[in-house]
């Protein structure tokens, strides 16, 4: 018997599935598509359990008859090419027919659809691929797609999707995709039977602020260059709108999403030195070229393209965004981008100007009396209690003594204790000198203690005066409810006020006040970045949390705080010794 032998057209077309749909985005991201090559104005999404139970797409588009139905789902079945020449003009965001017979392959079905000023609709049911009716139904203009049971019959497939949550989220980014590129057409959402968004036709500014939150219209930018047949248009974010994560960057082709490091390396690029490594822009950007000139053919997904004179067109970018960035004077952002402690301060205060604090993290005057309601206390700058010099010097002693390195003194005060560039910690010890980095130092140390805080108890919350009003996009809102138990344990004070609005009442002990938004931003940033790469959820948490809180670079300490911040290092589990290089050592 023959070892090589023909699969069947079932198998085939799930394996073909794997290539197309990998999860409910992918397919309500193929739909989407249908629906707009079919010139809807309005595109309906109904969800539940993120997609995986139920996922339905709706639009008012030409529709389809009933022998056009029943071909839509067979492979290769489409009505956008018909020769190898129209492969070098698609203007469709479809137009390979895979899509919809893979979506039938992995799931249950139930098309209906009714074609322009027809006096009938037709209606078509397919389970796992077979065939299982087509009757007529009642006219409703458009066509309606139902998917259930994503992956019902491909039980090794269906186990490695994930939580609703993160499913939805996921859907929420694929039509975000779409409605930027597209605010002339309105988009409806619903999950769980609760209506998530609904976006009339708009202008593309108004677009972005309810996609994402209000202030974001007042800090975008209009680019338009215009170089030959290519054109670059949309918007770009001042810096006010840079974020600590990637995402909030939308590139396109003739409106359609793309994927392209090139391309995007171009744009940041452009802003120069305006942010620092590790921050991202935001922008919206079309790029208007022949369609000659691009190869949209090279991905099962679609997301990625090839272009005929990368070179120039990275050029052309980079100089049009680079033009509008010189050309605009609102690149600059606001002040309260900035921490007032980002400033130098000159060392001409006096040392009496520096407020102490009691155990309980409130400042004190001389008397003994709270002037906590006179005059706000920086506590991140002040992140802990007062320093005891014996435990210190207990501390550093036990350190010497696994180490070999620390010099004991009988006062802890004789221990010389320097900062370097606001930056740096620097101690003796017997055979060199060990330097700290303060922020990692600082990180470390809230790492632990909110790890255990999130499994023993949990952390002293301190209120919020005037509570406060933070509105979320609905990306970072539906992130915070997964991670909200934890952020609880944490100290934080949290609750909903509106559909993508919260109201913080309290944070944690030591954060400093006014600052909240800030700070929940990043960890959601944070989050969002590096979510996926730490074992638990907890951990994730945790570390969102210690990397946006910890005191950072810049920050300038007095005697007391680097000696208290050296004592809680040494105290951790891992106080971030990574190597000794000659007389110095590195934490």
């Amino acid at each position: 018997m023959a070892k090589i032998h023909i699969l069947n057209e079932q198998l085939t077309n799930k394996i073909a599935a794997g290539e197309v749909v990998q999860r409910p985005a992918s397919l309500i991201k193929e739909l989407v598509e249908n629906s707009i090559d079919a010139g809807a104005t309005e595109i309906t999404i109904v969800l539940r359990n993120g997609g995986k139970s139920l996922a339905q797409v709706i639009d008012n588009g030409e529709g389809m008859s009933r022998d056009d139905l029943m071909l839509a789902f067979e492979r290769y079945a489409t009505s956008k090419i018909a020769s190898v020449d129209d492969l070098q003009a698609i203007r469709t965001l479809g137009f390979r027919g895979e899509a919809l017979a893979s979506i039938a392959a992995v799931s249950i079905v139930e098309a209906t659809s009714t074609l322009a000023a027809a006096e009938t609709g037709e209606q078509l049911k397919i389970e796992g691929g077979v065939f299982r009716s087509i009757l007529p139904v009642a006219p409703v203009p458009g066509t309606s797609i139902l998917v259930k049971n994503l992956f019902y019959n491909i039980p090794a497939r269906r186990k490695f999707l994930k939580t609703k949550e993160a499913e939805f989220r996921q859907i929420v980014d694929i039509i975000r995709k779409f409605a930027l590129i597209h605010p002339e057409i309105r988009f409806i959402l619903h999950h769980d039977g609760k209506l998530v968004f609904n976006l009339a036709a708009e202008t593309s500014n108004e677009r972005i602020g309810h996609l994402f939150t209000p202030d974001y219209p007042a800090n975008l930018l209009a680019i338009r260059q215009t170089q030959g047949d290519y054109t670059l248009s949309g918007v770009i974010g001042n810096l006010n709108l840079v974020r600590a994560r990637r995402g909030d960057q939308f590139l396109y082709v003739n409106k359609r999403f793309i994927t392209d490091r090139l391309m995007n390396h171009a744009i940041a690029t452009a802003y120069g030195g305006l942010i620092s490594r590790g921050e991202y822009p935001f922008y919206v950007l079309n790029i208007e070229m022949p369609c000659a000139r691009v190869d949209v053919n090279v991905h099962p997904m679609k997301m990625e393209v090839k272009f005929e004179d990368e070179s120039w067109l990275y050029n052309f970018i980079r100089d049009s965004v680079g033009e509008g960035l010189r050309e605009v004077t609102g690149v600059i952002p606001s002040l309260d981008r900035f921490s007032p402690d980002s400033f130098y301060s000159p060392p001409s205060i006096p040392r009496s100007s520096t407020p102490e604090l009691s155990p309980d993290g409130r400042n004190e005057s001389s008397t003994g009396r709270s002037t906590q309601a006179d005059q706000p206390v920086d506590l991140n700058r002040h992140f802990s209690q007062r320093v005891d010099g014996e435990i210190w010097l207990s501390r550093a002693e036990r350190f010497s003594q696994e180490s070999g390195n620390l010099i004991k003194t009988e006062n802890p005060i004789d221990i010389a204790v320097y900062q370097i560039h606001n930056k740096y910690i620097v101690s003796q010890v017997r055979s060199g000198m060990v330097l700290i980095d303060q922020h990692v130092a600082h990180e470390r140390i809230l790492y632990e203690e909110a790890l255990t805080a999130m499994t023993t108890q949990d952390w002293k919350a301190q209120q919020l005066l005037f509570p406060q009003v933070i509105e979320l996009s609905l990306t970072d809102f539906s992130a915070l409810l997964e991670i909200l138990p934890f952020l609880e344990k944490l100290g934080f004070r949290i609750r909903q006020f509106g559909k993508q609005t919260i109201i913080v009442d309290a944070v944690p002990a030591g954060i400093r006040w006014g600052n909240e938004k800030k700070i929940i931003q990043e960890i959601l940033d944070y989050y969002h970045e590096f979510g996926g790469k730490d074992r638990s959820i907890q951990e994730r948490v945790a570390a969102s949390y210690a990397c946006k809180a910890a005191i950072k670079s810049g920050d300038a300490l007095t005697q007391e705080e680097m000696r208290n911040l050296v004592d809680r290092l040494f105290a951790t589990r891992n106080p971030y010794f990574v190597r000794m290089v000659g007389r110095l050592s590195l934490i």
